[in-house]
């Protein structure tokens, strides 16, 4: 250990006379470590860490074949519970909002409904009071108990440990408080956390819909614990089996029912897949940060021990052996990779915590929490010493090829022409750069398409008024006269020039899709339907406020009400699906009940689910039709967004006090849409930011290096006559070249990364010539700046002094 601390010791002091060199290898492995930490941490929160509960291993989520399609009917889930013989046991639950009323107002609140073998299932025990259990459910509105969680026990009841038995009343129907979840229990998704927990069985007083006796009503989900030594595939079977009774059962309602199971926390694959292929995307980006830094690393190590090649022909010649010599390098290397390891450990964690504590959309219960475990730290250690002792190895090549006697006389060394391991480093260096770069640019252009992609409803100059009818009480029906005077007392505020209502928002998460069937179908299994379109329920002059264009028809009145013909207006791709192409106009199609529909109106296509989605049906009723407490008003002004809140603040207020209102700008309640584009993005533009800098840095050792070794070929140039330029040029040609080379070859490869990207990046591609030329010029302007200082030093050599020098 005495040879092992005097090469630290030895090295410690070599570094501290070098503090340029220490300081751009410590800087390249502290950035290119924490980028790889911190996507590594999310992916492990996202991906690789179970759920915070008893036997997480053993839960699966049930959804149907079809990928995307996680929901199940109640009446499903429960033949699923009751019939199978590979899960111990079977849960349901449903992400909603309602309103927890307080002092006669309403404040909005996320709940799980959750069925009452929930939390026995999981293994869950209250921190205080009870949780409620199966035996606590007789039948509808049976169980009227809540669950707090221990965060909402904190922040709306002071963590008063007399809530229990207490009542609360949502969306005006009275609860009694049972329980405080405890503090590590966040629910059975990872990011979406509840408020509190209420039994399933009240459906009907929570939402006014009893969807518990509908078979053709998919809006739960189940989760499910194997028994012990049950397999994926054995559970798979089971359930598939199950499925087959039932489409025999209930021909209509369960045609085709099909069971696959994948592992719970993300919505099933409604955001699992999507999270998969951002986090696949995203973490290919810092590992290629990383693989730039160890390149950049590579090409320092090489340069420092061409520049001491005299100290090392010394250290052999007078006895000391390569390995030993090698050895010393090695504990350079050692010590720079403990301090970027260690600090780049340390700008992870804080990083993390940050990210931990951000809520990206206030609308929403979203929570990332990313602390750093065992599993990152234990990644630091990995990357910190691969990245920093294997560059260092490189340069073995250089230190077993020395030949002692040749340096210490001082024999010149000949131009070497040919492709030399720092050529390769430096091109390979350059490639990755321009490949970060690129793919940083073609997120911006993404988000700057996404801002003016055709969505079938224009945001900008729009203001919402959105809230939720019952959670002051009223019913669907009893909501449709309150609706009709939002509208009315809006339509006068002045300066409003549309308004109308819709149910559910295109973009935002959620909405609601039903199969539709050609006129005359009597059979309504899935298989005979046309299409399943998403369907709204909209007023009169909605199309007019969200500028949604009209391409064929007429729009709704108030005269379609449920005393009129059932009527409907659809998009281009439903009414091609439907009717091919001819006129969708006066034509009927049907719906099962058996109800038939007349199409009145055709709009254009829009955007319903992502940006990035492939053209989908979409369906719209009249609101007196369709009744639906579940109010989004939509206000067209040219006030400003601050003026339109007050105003729409004080009609609401005057129409009825207690209804829960939340007011903001068409723009900004597309943030979840926007946000997996804007995080891509964002992430994107640091690590070609990060890749940026250390291209520079290999660019500017390179170029340094090159213009320090050829010095006295330069000065004998121009000694002999030759002009600055043609010495700039070939103290510097090879480093342009390799430049040029490398960013080709990055661009190229970006065109194929940006393919990867094309999931959450709207119109993903390299082609973009505003990309090309960027990409180009972004290369050019860090060769050019990290070349300036060699440049300019070559431009000043002294011939006289240099020869005189040497």
């Amino acid at each position: 250990m005495r040879d092992e601390w005097q090469d630290l010791r030895l090295a410690a002091r070599r570094l501290r006379h070098a503090p340029g060199f220490a300081l751009v290898a410590i800087l390249s492995l502290t950035m290119a470590i924490a980028a790889n930490l911190v996507v590594f941490g999310v992916m492990n929160a996202a991906i690789l860490r179970p759920l915070n509960v008893p036997n997480a291993d053993r839960l699966m989520m049930i959804e149907h074949r079809e990928r995307g399609y996680a929901n199940q009917s109640y009446p499903d889930y429960q033949d699923f519970r009751l019939r199978n013989s590979t899960f111990s046991d079977i849960a349901a639950y449903r992400i909603n909002d309602v309103g927890l009323s307080t002092q006669g107002l309403a404040h909005k609140s996320w709940i799980y409904e959750v069925s009452g073998n929930y939390f026995d299932m999981l293994g869950v025990q209250p921190e205080l009071g009870r949780v409620f259990h199966a035996n606590d459910e007789h039948g509808p509105n049976s169980a009227p108990y809540v669950v707090l969680s221990d965060a909402f026990w904190r922040a709306r009841f002071a963590a008063d440990p007399h809530v229990i038995g207490q009542k609360v009343e949502l969306n005006k129907h009275p609860f009694t408080i049972a329980g405080v979840a405890p503090a590590a229990f966040h629910g059975t998704e990872i990011f979406l956390w509840p408020d509190f927990w209420v039994p399933i069985v009240n459906e009907q007083e929570i939402e006014g819909y009893d969807f518990l006796s509908k078979r053709y009503n998919h809006g739960i989900y189940a989760i499910g614990l194997f028994r012990p030594g049950v397999t994926v595939e054995q559970a798979t079977q089971n359930l598939n089996a199950i499925g087959a009774q039932l489409a025999k059962q209930y021909p209509q309602a369960d045609d085709g029912l099909a069971a696959r199971l994948v592992k719970p926390g993300l919505l099933g694959d409604v955001l699992g897949d999507a999270t998969r292929e951002f986090l696949a995307g995203i973490l290919m980006l810092p590992l290629l940060v990383l693989a730039a830094a160890c390149v950049n690393l590579a090409s320092i190590f090489a340069a420092r021990a061409a520049d001491r090649g005299r100290e090392l022909a010394v250290r052999i010649a007078i006895g000391s052996s390569r390995w030993r010599v090698l050895r010393q390098v090695l504990a350079e290397a050692a010590l720079l990779s403990a301090a970027g390891g260690a600090i780049g450990a340390w700008a992870a964690w804080w990083l993390l915590s940050v990210l931990s504590q951000w809520q990206p959309i206030a609308a929403y219960p979203i929570h990332v929490t990313v602390a750093a475990g065992a599993r990152v730290y234990g990644l630091a250690v990995l990357l910190a010493a691969a990245s920093g002792i294997l560059p260092a190895i490189l340069t073995a090549r250089q230190i077993w090829k020395t030949d002692a006697m040749q340096v210490m006389k001082g024999t010149a060394q000949p131009v070497i022409r040919r492709l030399t391991l720092r050529d390769v480093l430096l091109g390979l260096q350059v490639t990755l750069c321009a490949l970060l770069v690129t793919c940083g640019l073609v997120g911006l252009r993404g988000m700057q398409r996404q801002l003016h992609a055709p969505m079938g409803f224009e945001p900008e100059g729009a203001t919402l008024v959105e809230t939720e009818m019952n959670m002051a009480g009223y019913s669907d029906d009893s909501s449709l006269p309150v609706q009709k005077r939002m509208i009315e007392e809006a339509g006068q505020i002045p300066g409003v020039t549309a308004v109308g209502t819709m149910n559910n928002l295109p973009l935002s998460g959620g909405g609601s899709s039903t199969p539709v069937y050609r006129e005359g179908t009597t059979d309504f299994r899935g298989s005979n339907s046309v299409m399943t379109p998403h369907y709204y329920s909209i007023s009169p002059g909605l199309l007019h406020a969200a500028e949604t264009e009209l391409v064929a028809g007429r729009d709704f009145t108030w005269h379609d009400d449920a005393k009129a013909p059932k009527v409907a207006i659809v998009n281009e791709t439903l009414a091609h699906a439907l009717f091919g192409n001819a006129p969708a106009v006066g034509k009927y199609f049907a719906m099962p009940g058996p109800s038939t529909y007349q199409v009145v109106g055709e709009v254009e296509d829009g955007k319903y689910d992502s940006l990035t989605e492939d053209p989908q049906g979409a369906l719209y009723f009249p609101l007196a039709q369709n009744t639906d407490n579940s109010t989004i008003l939509v206000v067209r002004s040219a006030r400003t967004p601050a003026e339109m809140a007050a105003a729409l603040e004080t009609m609401m207020g005057g129409i009825d006090p207690s209804l829960p209102v939340t007011i903001e700008r068409w723009t900004n309640a597309m943030a979840l849409a926007l946000f997996p584009a804007r995080v891509a993005t964002v992430a994107m533009g640091v690590l070609g930011l990060l890749a940026g800098m250390l291209a520079a840095t290999g660019i500017f050792g390179m170029a340094g290096y090159t213009v320090a070794r050829r010095l006295r070929e330069m000065g004998i140039r121009m000694a002999l006559g030759a002009q600055k330029k043609q010495v700039l040029a070939a103290a510097l040609g090879r480093t342009a070249l390799l430049l040029g080379i490398g960013s080709v070859a990055g661009l190229g490869l970006g065109i194929l990364g940006s393919r990867v990207l094309a999931s959450v990046v709207y119109e993903a591609t390299a082609y973009d010539p505003v990309v090309m030329i960027l990409a180009i010029a972004a290369m050019v302007t860090i060769g050019t700046l990290a070349a300036l200082g060699p440049a300019r030093r070559a431009m000043l050599a002294n011939p006289a002094v240099l020869l005189r020098e040497e």
